[in-house]
């Protein structure tokens, strides 16, 4: 089995330290933790469909094709975990999206100035990329953080010599939200490989989460006492998920 985890903005491949550490032994579970900010194939200079495309391609390579895989994605990384499930359903046989917006709820597949919500988000993470482009590290990191979605969370130390700022910067508007398909319609036919995992203090996203449950018969898992950030307010208990889709699988 193959066991692919997407971290979110700002992430790194040791955000799943702990997820990792909870897993029980499984001799055949081979875990990919890609960094989607520094890989070249995979990097933020891609449009959605581009990177689900490169991403699938090397998600293949690296297993040769062989075995059951697993995705799981976070915040951002579940946006892109959507956008490679869309692209290619039959390539994962299970997929947990932990903190993940499934896109606006309308029919419009790209950027549409007609819309206000696409428009207004396209605003705002066009002033956010500037920010991560040219703003002092500390500052931008400050503000970042003070967003009432992040609220009652914790994330790790964030140093700007880890990251290309370059990168940063496009991730923000190649993959903005106003750029991402309404994702329901996979969401209700794929229901039976998909699980939804939102932290109980996010109220944004748990209000969004039982609509999505009503609209696509997803079953919603809420994370107690977490905030967005369930990566690393409830490790153990996305572990405790990994670990019932591996005894599904076997």
């Amino acid at each position: 089995m193959n066991l692919f985890l997407l971290h979110g903005f700002l992430g790194r491949p040791s955000d799943w330290e702990a997820v990792k550490a909870s897993l029980p032994p499984v001799t055949n579970l081979r875990i990919y933790t890609p960094d989607y900010f520094k890989d070249e194939e995979l990097t933020s200079v891609h449009s959605f469909d581009k990177w689900a495309e490169n991403f699938n391609d090397w998600a293949h390579d690296e297993t040769k094709g062989t075995g059951k895989n697993i995705l799981v994605g976070y915040s951002l990384g579940g946006r892109l975990a959507l956008q490679a499930l869309a692209q290619n359903p039959t390539q994962w046989h299970k997929a947990l999206f932990i903190s993940t917006n499934p896109g606006f709820n309308d029919n419009h597949k790209h950027f549409d100035p007609s819309s206000e919500q696409r428009r207004q988000r396209w605003l705002s993470d066009s002033y956010w990329a500037e920010e991560f482009l040219k703003a002092p590290w500390d500052m931008v990191m400050r503000n970042w953080n003070a967003q009432p979605v992040f609220g009652g969370g914790s994330e790790p130390m964030r140093l700007e010599k880890d990251y290309n700022r370059e990168n940063l910067s496009l991730a923000l508007t190649r993959w903005s939200l106003a750029e991402q398909q309404n994702m329901r319609n996979l969401l209700t036919a794929l229901k039976q490989k998909v699980l939804w995992l939102v932290g109980e203090k996010d109220e944004k996203f748990v209000s969004m989460s039982h609509e999505l449950e009503h609209e696509t018969g997803l079953e919603i898992e809420i994370a107690q006492d977490s905030s967005h950030r369930v990566l690393f307010d409830r490790p153990r208990e996305i572990s405790e998920l990994i670990k019932n889709i591996l005894s599904q699988l076997k």
